[in-house]
């Protein structure tokens, strides 16, 4: 197996890497939101090849702009890409997730876009090669010493003292190769998988022209051979070439040979490992596409900017270019000139609109068809209509019918919050308060980047929950008032929901922000759900404690827990018929699914079971103790991430779940076909009711309408609902399912 095509299956185990492995997506949930894999590595968007005018191409960047609410277009579909200065001339540029640099002829750097970390107000410095990360860059001075600015989370702007001779940013790291009196055959890296500062890791031969992705960096060696260290393992693998240039993807990278043609590796999900037939001058790859400069010094570019179109040749601006810098959706590249141009490679598809989906009856397109680029949640809105949250930290609001108004921006707060490494979003949930006539607030659970979060001057992620009030239909962004905040030092794993009660009270679900056992100790907040009195707070007090928690007298408890032993609960919901009890999806590791329910003090079992599957070590005192899922099923047969879920009255108040890969719809339903067990426990089983695999590339969330509709929020595509009259044809299930 090739080093990429290895490392691709340790760093993702949804297709393309989505959310994303991830939700890749990090979900993707991409995200991203959704659970990495077994192994230490983890999914996330890698940086291109630096474009430079120099004939061998320098290294790397990063990826995907941030979501611009202020304009409809970029509600429905894809979002801008700030445009560097038109009067700049440059001889290189590369271009991280929402921000670009550019190098100017006499070694000065400057950088547009996105400027929340810093990572765009370069030092001034005099360069010789800059290279950008998610959100970071670095750059090599003319006096060979480095210096780094921006997001300093997995301290990957600490740049090491020493001489080197070039760099390359990936993810959250960087390595470089130094300039010593000693072995020629090392890299020195730091930041992301080096907690502990700048390490040198040696090699068996030298290697040049260095391209970094999301936990690995590659290099050629003198003979042209490819040499790959992946940064956890610590370990290398080779590629025999020759070649002449790299560039390095999401989970695929690509190597230029001397005649020209392009050689890839890796996921080819969207065929970005496929290139075509071209002489290049130079190859730069990005998330789920791959770009070179063809040697008539054109733009060709081949794999889909977003996994719902494989193969999808996309098309680039006209004219001349020499050099490009592909990146997670968007790309820059200079022409002869030394002007730079920027775009998303999903504003220059050759194709026309996609074809219409196949979707099954009882489900209809909602919003008149319109494509979302990542929803997570949604929820009626007391004017009417329904709120939309974005990932990127905006809110809609929308109305699902014909004539209905233009969509419109109720909350923005993408100056304050967090996208990190296309795994987890920004803004995970919302809800507003129950009694909205009388507290007329808005809760949202979104991440930070706090100065302190890891200590004094350790500046590091945090999960906020926020209340915002609503007037006027408009939510008041001045008016936060800090709920609780949660500290996650990573990027993995912050996810959950913000739901309220019949009982009034405020819940809130947290991953275990990949910490493991950490989940098992009553004394932080990860891999928990929590139970909060949120009504009359104030500064001075932001919420209470309701005295029926279940751990106020358990010493060294934090009191605010209700339920614990989770690794990631995407989402949750109330059981209408016992409304203590608390449907909650927890995505597993490497082999179970599963739905559980969380009842007061419950322990789910993370880390000592994952769904139905114990560890064998494990204590069997502690495994008596535990709550089993009421379903679970394999992750690596029937899907990859279970996405959760509303009850639906219409189906005797059955959970409605589904699966980032499988793209079913699941009904969590009592099994009142078959006897209860033993105990006298209530019996469940899970039946399919839809299969969306033709009309859902990845499904991320669910939510609910004042008429009973179901909605199904997918990645960059239209929004789904299931009606009520979806129930009339749908059999009953068999007694022996």
């Amino acid at each position: 197996m090739t080093p990429i095509a290895r490392l691709a299956r340790r760093t993702a185990r949804l297709p393309a890497a989505a959310l994303p492995a991830c939700l890749a997506l990090c979900i993707a949930l991409l995200a991203c939101a959704q659970p990495p894999p077994p192994s230490p590595a983890t999914p996330s968007p890698a940086p291109p090849s630096v474009a430079t005018l120099t004939p061998t191409p320098q290294p790397t960047a990063s990826p995907t702009p941030a979501a611009q609410p202020n304009s409809d277009a970029a509600l429905v579909s894809t979002p801008t890409f700030a445009q560097p200065p038109a009067d700049i001339a440059f001889t290189q540029v590369t271009a991280g997730k929402a921000h670009a640099c550019g190098l100017r002829e006499n070694g000065a750097a400057a950088c547009w876009g996105r400027n929340s970390e810093g990572q765009s107000s370069p030092p001034q410095d005099v360069f010789s090669q800059i290279s950008a990360g998610l959100q970071f860059t670095c750059g090599l001075r003319q006096d060979a010493t480095i210096a780094c600015w921006g997001l300093n989370s997995d301290r990957q702007t600490n740049s090491p003292q020493g001489a080197f001779s070039e760099l390359a940013a990936g993810l959250a790291h960087t390595c470089a190769i130094p300039i010593s009196q000693g072995s020629p055959s090392e890299l020195v890296c730091w930041g992301g998988a080096f907690p502990d500062g700048a390490e040198t890791l040696q090699l068996d031969t030298p290697i040049s022209n260095i391209q970094s992705g999301p936990a690995y960096t590659c290099g050629l060696t003198p003979q042209g051979d490819m040499v790959c260290a992946q940064m956890v393992e610590r370990a290398t693998e080779v590629t025999p070439g020759p070649f002449i240039q790299l560039a390095a993807g999401l989970d695929h990278v690509c190597a230029l040979r001397e005649d020209g043609s392009a050689f890839c590796q890796g996921d080819n999900t969207y065929l970005q490992s496929t290139p075509p037939p071209t002489k290049f001058v130079q190859i730069s790859a990005g998330r789920f596409h791959s770009c070179g400069i063809t040697q008539a010094r054109v733009i060709e570019c081949w794999g889909s900017s977003v996994p719902a179109a494989p193969g999808e040749r996309l098309d680039a601006p006209g004219g001349e270019f020499v050099a490009i810098s592909a990146a997670w959706r968007n790309s820059c590249a200079l022409r002869p000139s030394g002007q730079a141009v920027c775009w998303l490679t999903g504003r220059y598809r050759r194709s026309a609109a996609p074809e219409t989906p196949s979707i099954p009856d009882g489900v209809s397109l909602a919003f008149g068809g319109a494509k979302f680029q990542f929803p997570v949640d949604i929820f009626p809105w007391p004017s009417g209509g329904l709120a939309i949250v974005h990932r990127e930290a905006f809110i809609t609001v929308r109305h699902d019918r014909p004539d209905a108004p233009p969509p419109r921006t109720v909350l923005d707060i993408t100056d304050r919050a967090v996208v990190c490494c296309e795994i987890s979003s920004s803004m995970l949930s919302a809800a507003l308060d129950p009694q909205f006539e009388d507290f007329p607030f808005l809760y949202v659970w979104y991440r930070i980047l706090a100065p302190n979060a890891l200590g004094e001057g350790e500046p590091g992620f945090v999960g906020r929950l926020a209340r915002f009030r609503v007037e006027n239909d408009v939510v008041l962004k001045d008016s936060e008032l800090p709920i609780l905040d949660v500290p996650l030092p990573n990027h993995l794993h912050i996810d959950g929901a913000v739901r309220f009660g019949a009982d009034g009270m405020l819940y809130q679900g947290i991953g275990d922000n990949g910490t493991g056992i950490d989940v098992q100790d009553l004394n932080n907040f990860r891999g928990k759900i929590i139970r909060i009195d949120v009504r009359g707070a104030n500064a001075a007090q932001p919420y209470r404690i309701p005295p029926d928690n279940p751990f106020m007298d358990t010493p060294g408890a934090f009191p605010e827990i209700w339920a614990y032993g989770m690794r990631n609960p995407w989402r949750m919901a109330f059981d209408p018929k016992n409304p203590s009890n608390i449907f909650v999806a927890d995505t597993g590791k490497q082999t179970r699914e599963e739905v559980s329910i969380a009842t007061a003090g419950a322990n789910l079992g993370w880390p000592y079971c994952e769904g139905d599957i114990c560890r064998d070590d494990a204590d069997p005192a502690i495994l008596a103790t535990l709550t089993p899922p009421l379903v679970a099923y394999d992750s690596r047969t029937v899907g990859c991430a279970i996405i959760g879920g509303v009850t639906v009255p219409w189906l005797d108040d059955g959970f409605i779940f589904s699966d980032l890969c499988a793209r079913r719809i699941w009904l969590l339903e009592r099994d009142n076909l078959s006897d209860k067990s033993p105990d006298g426990a209530q019996k469940w089983r899970m039946r399919e009711i839809a299969d969306l695999a033709d009309a859902a590339p990845f499904i991320v969330a669910f939510g609910a309408g004042n008429d009973g509709s179901v909605y199904i929020l997918t990645f960059d595509n239209p929004i789904l609902r299931l009606d009520p009259s979806f129930a009339d044809n749908l059999p009953d299930a068999p007694a022996d399912q």
